[in-house]
């Protein structure tokens, strides 16, 4: 996964989901798995980081090349937004925490079908259901 934006007119966004195709020692020629620019071949480029050593803590100027990529076999619900995903698996700990969290999580997978849910709240255990809280600011729907 992308983790800074490189050239959104080119698809190479904060996010966007790549297939490594091939390795080398400063570029990585990958391909996009997500969004209009789907199945293009990129090439990603190390990035130049120095840090400004104006920390106390860390007085040294830093300099390094690291590719702007994590490996992500999983997404947080904000990461996922905007992506289309055919196969969704939520893990849901806690309830969501804020409005429409839990609408943009399942939202981006293309058939009911393919959600699977994990609801684990200690609480809940000896209810006839299992239920989660949807958060909705009825605020927004307010209008003066």
């Amino acid at each position: 996964m992308l983790m800074r934006n490189l050239n959104p007119d080119l698809g190479l966004s904060n996010g966007t989901r790549l297939r490594v195709v091939e390795l080398k020692p400063n570029v990585i020629h990958a391909k996009i798995m997500t969004g209009e620019r789907r199945g293009q071949d990129v090439l990603i480029p190390r990035i130049v980081f120095i840090s400004d050593g104006n920390d106390a803590s860390f007085p040294y100027q830093l300099r390094r090349k690291p590719f702007p990529v994590q490996t992500a076999f999983a997404m947080t619900i904000n990461k996922a937004q905007g992506q289309t995903v055919h196969n969704l698996g939520l893990y849901l700990a806690s309830p969501c925490f804020s409005h429409g969290q839990l609408y943009v999580a399942l939202s981006q997978v293309t058939a009911p079908s393919k959600i699977k849910a994990v609801i684990e709240y200690p609480e809940l255990e000896e209810s006839a259901g299992v239920y989660t809280a949807n958060i909705v600011y009825r605020q927004i729907f307010d209008t003066a």
